[in-house]
């Protein structure tokens, strides 16, 4: 299973994202680490839609797919605030389904607030 290439760009891509970070931390994290691996030559988009995906992983919400050859990872970012409220439940899930798909990996990206004193 792979994913729809044909969507991405050379760049990463937010053309296609049907939605924006509810945390603005989070989104903050998310474009930055797309600059990152577009730098390491990876295809990315952000907030891809679920037709982007694969069958198995159109039900979640991923933060990043990066792609490169036959590798993609499957990113979601969490402040470790939502990552406590939202338990890791949801995430031990995304992360089983994206294993179970030959060539794909699971990253987890937690972000802290910087405390201000």
């Amino acid at each position: 299973m792979g994913i729809n290439n044909s969507l991405f760009s050379n760049s990463y891509s937010h053309a296609m994202s049907y939605r924006e970070h509810p945390n603005r931390l989070e989104d903050k994290r998310v474009r930055k680490l797309a600059q990152e691996y577009t730098q390491k030559g990876y295809v990315v988009s952000i907030y891809p839609s679920a037709d982007c995906l694969p069958p198995t992983l159109a039900n979640y919400s991923l933060d990043l797919i990066a792609t490169n050859g036959t590798k993609v990872i499957a990113t979601s970012v969490r402040t470790r605030e939502n990552l406590s409220l939202n338990g890791n439940k949801d995430l031990l899930r995304i992360s089983e389904s994206v294993e179970k798909i030959p060539g794909w990996e699971f990253e987890l990206v937690v972000t802290n607030s910087r405390k201000r004193s």
